[in-house]
């Protein structure tokens, strides 16, 4: 592998990354197991509860595919508007 192939793999990984890390701490973490249950257990007094292993699976899926689409636009992007 060439260096400069090597260094755009290292690139598209590092924002495949950022992206993926974004996804996670944005959407998991907050919106399914503190901003839903709280506002659930808050408004209607409903016992707090964890989401099921399915709908768990189902956001890591769908996290993932979105962080190597949005890591791999970016990429391209900064390929294209930097020349290389």
């Amino acid at each position: 592998m060439k260096s400069k192939t090597k260094f755009e793999l290292r690139r598209w990984a590092y924002f495949v990354i950022l992206f993926l890390l974004i996804g996670f701490i944005g959407i998991l973490l907050i919106a399914e197991f503190l901003a839903i249950p709280l506002l659930r257990w808050l408004l209607y007094d409903i016992p707090y509860t964890l989401p099921s292993w399915n709908r768990l699976k189902r956001w890591t899926l769908a996290i993932l595919f979105i962080g190597f689409y949005a890591g791999t636009i970016s990429w391209y992007y900064e390929k294209r508007s930097s020349g290389r």
